[in-house]
């Protein structure tokens, strides 16, 4: 009952579909199922996967937009990438606080984070998609009346929303796939749609969560029913669903699967955004849609755009190449770095302050399936192709003048130079914390994250705790067998 009542409260609240609740209750008889058509089920695939800037938590527009659940802040400072909105970090490790803020920025294990974790939005607001989004939709697309080709495409759509749920999930609770440990490694939840709402839930192993991933992937792509292009870029098509198992298999070093399905993704979107067009190297103004970008596979994002992040020196120093088009010509920084708005409070670090370039920071872009495809090729010892994929896209980042193309004979060589131009690529999103959290997993690729704050150094080891965020007690209070995978 709990679960029919959210599914309501998400149709009140779509995105794109309808203004209020009143208005689907006058097309829809007192007492009855609204989830007993498909075109019922299709609505509440209609889900904000962003940012609702009017939203309140109490609210429900609130309730139903996940911008929130996508805010890569944290994840982002622990790898060194950004500094909190609005925090003067020099203040921060002067006091006495220890919060977790502290905690992710010196990199000390002895902070009890699952204490300070009351609460997470990450953890939240996926599993309100998985049950109220994707479930919902499995549960019912047997069924509800109406086209049975489109209750198909429905069902598959909400498969690939459930593994991708999931497989962000996991990333952040537990260890990184490891073939080695993944079978005895604490993971989550997998929620499927006969999931009983007054037991809890059962935490699966890493091993059996990719299992699960795999399995709904391949459900999704059973039903052969995915549009090649979707109806927007918060809805899914072939292109995304061919991403996801592109990534998940990545994460599971199946290189061979990856790389067909990254080729099968870029076969239906491959366009990447050429920054040469740029003022003021090119005419065109700096911007990048929220929602409609031609790259976007699909967009999940919060609050669209990276305006007063606070990009950390040692990212510009060290993953920026001279010539970059953004950071050397567009500039799009707030031209002082001190100050109180905004401002980090560290020494070199600049302000992001043109709104109009959306990220998307949860979501897959074509960026994701070719840098899959490049690692890919690596790892099966095309190193050729993979710095054929990383030098066209440094194209479109470096200006002509600065740009000298790299070369490599070996799969490190061409991984190291991988691992160079992603970093930069993901600002702003989840992706430099799951690539480098996956990389650790092997000797060969792991590596120590150094921050310098001011003059003083700090140190995150691949094998630090940190690594593995702690499930909150929102989740943890409700759910005993929620033990920490740390």
């Amino acid at each position: 009952m709990k679960k029919i009542l959210h599914s309501c409260f998400i149709i009140c609240g779509l995105m794109l579909s309808l203004t209020g609740c009143s208005k689907f209750t006058e097309i829809t008889p007192k007492g009855s199922n609204i989830l007993n058509r498909v075109s019922d089920l299709d609505l509440i695939l209609n889900y904000n996967f962003s940012y609702n800037s009017n939203a309140t938590p109490t609210s429900l527009a609130g309730t139903t937009s996940a911008g929130e659940g996508f805010n890569p802040m944290d994840a982002e400072e622990l790898v060194d990438d950004l500094y909190p909105v609005a925090l003067n970090v020099t203040t921060l490790l002067s006091g006495g606080t220890k919060d977790l803020n502290y905690a992710l920025i010196t990199y000390d294990e002895t902070i009890d984070r699952k204490n300070l974790a009351t609460s997470d939005a990450k953890y939240e607001k996926l599993y309100f998609i998985i049950n109220n989004v994707a479930n919902v939709v499995i549960k019912n697309a047997d069924v509800a009346s109406g086209d049975r080709t489109k209750a198909n495409q429905l069902k598959a759509e909400a498969y690939i929303i459930r593994a991708y749920m999931h497989y962000l999930l996991v990333n952040f609770y537990s260890k990184a796939y490891n073939p080695a440990t993944a079978a005895t490694d604490g993971g989550i939840p997998y929620v499927k749609e006969d999931n009983v709402i007054s037991d809890p839930n059962k935490k699966s192993t890493v091993a059996d969560v990719y299992n699960n991933i795999v399995g709904d992937i391949d459900a999704a792509f059973a039903l052969n029913s995915l549009p090649a292009t979707p109806v927007n870029n918060m809805r899914v098509g072939q292109g995304f669903a061919y991403a996801v198992r592109a990534q998940v298999l990545l994460s599971m070093r199946n290189y061979t699967g990856a790389l067909a399905a990254a080729n099968a993704s870029l076969a239906i979107n491959s366009t990447v955004i050429d920054n040469n067009t740029f003022a003021p190297v090119g005419t065109a103004t700096f911007a990048r849609p929220i929602l409609t970008s031609p790259d976007n596979l699909f967009y999940a994002s919060y609050k669209g755009t990276p305006t007063l992040n606070t990009i950390s020196p040692d990212v510009l120093a060290n993953y920026f190449e001279k010539g970059n088009i953004i950071n050397d010509y567009v500039k799009p920084y707030y031209p002082s770095v001190s100050g109180s708005f905004g401002i980090s409070g560290v020494t070199g670090a600049p302000l992001w302050y043109t709104a109009p370039y959306a990220n998307n920071s949860a979501g897959l872009t074509t960026l994701d399936t070719y840098f899959i495809k490049a690692e890919c090729l690596a790892r099966t010892q095309n190193v050729s192709g993979a710095i054929d994929i990383i030098n066209m896209i440094r194209k479109k980042r470096i200006i002509a003048s600065a740009y000298t193309p790299f070369t490599a004979a070996t799969e490190a060589q061409a991984i190291g130079y991988l691992k160079k131009t992603t970093h930069s690529e993901f600002l702003f999103t989840f992706k430099n914390y799951l690539n480098m959290k996956r990389w650790n997993t092997e000797d060969a690729y792991k590596e120590t994250v150094t921050r310098t704050v001011n003059g003083k150094t700090y140190q995150l080891k691949p094998e630090s705790s940190l690594w593995i965020f702690p499930f909150p007690q929102s989740g943890t209070a409700y759910n005993p067998n929620l033990t920490q995978n740390y």
